[in-house]
């Protein structure tokens, strides 16, 4: 590797760790601010939106740039098609977390859901995923990365759960439906996270053993 591109492929990396480290600050704070509505973690969430989406420009078009001017092969190609799928993953794993500040903000003075429902639980498994999927990628850990697949099926049954239950509490009472509707949202906003963060995990696989595990059982 030239000290060229190794400089590129360091800074590459510097970079989709940082826009990592806001992804899952902003995914933490939305999964603390359900059903606590706190205006100020609201805002915070809002107004950290456009610093991912500004990184996830710049850390593609910088992939780009490493692409056509060094023309990488074996390894280090790997490490820049996963950087670009990585990065993606995150800009949308961030709006996910937006999308549950929005809804947070829009229950707002609504009757809260007569029904067992534990978004406390579903989020910390989705906020592990997030975590544990960016340590498999910082320390290049595949059995790590094989772990959060093996977490998105719980988060996977706690989804299909909450569904359920959210579901027989809008049958049972037409004045919840839109509140009810919220929370089904809020609850496959928490799942897709989960989904995103196995993306991730899945890339680490790729990036360190060349083996692609997408649409497969071997996660």
């Amino acid at each position: 590797m030239s000290k060229h591109l190794q400089r590129d492929i360091e800074r590459l990396r510097k970079d989709i760790l940082m826009l990592g480290s806001l992804v899952e600050e902003a995914t933490d704070k939305s999964i603390k601010v359900i059903g606590r509505s706190d205006e100020k973690v609201l805002d915070e969430l809002f107004q950290g939106e456009e610093r991912i989406n500004q990184m996830e420009v710049d850390i593609h078009e910088e992939c780009l740039k490493v692409l056509a001017l060094h023309q990488p092969v074996a390894t280090d190609l790997r490490f820049i098609v996963a950087v670009l799928k990585v990065n993606n993953d995150l800009e949308r794993m961030g709006d996910q977390a937006i999308n549950i500040a929005g809804r947070v903000r829009s229950l707002m003075g609504e009757k809260p859901l007569s029904a067992p429902v534990d978004f406390a639980a579903m989020g910390e498994v989705a906020r592990r995923m997030v975590h544990l999927s960016l340590e498999a990628l910082v320390n290049q850990d595949v059995e790590a990365a094989r772990r959060v697949g093996e977490m998105d099926d719980e988060l996977d049954d706690m989804h299909a759960e909450t569904y359920r239950i959210i579901q027989e509490a809008m049958k049972e009472d037409p004045e919840m439906i839109k509140t009810g509707v919220s929370y089904l949202t809020i609850s496959s906003n928490l799942e897709r996270i989960g989904d995103l963060s196995t993306n991730i995990a899945e890339e680490t696989v790729f990036m360190e053993e060349g083996e692609v595990v997408r649409h497969s059982d071997e996660m």
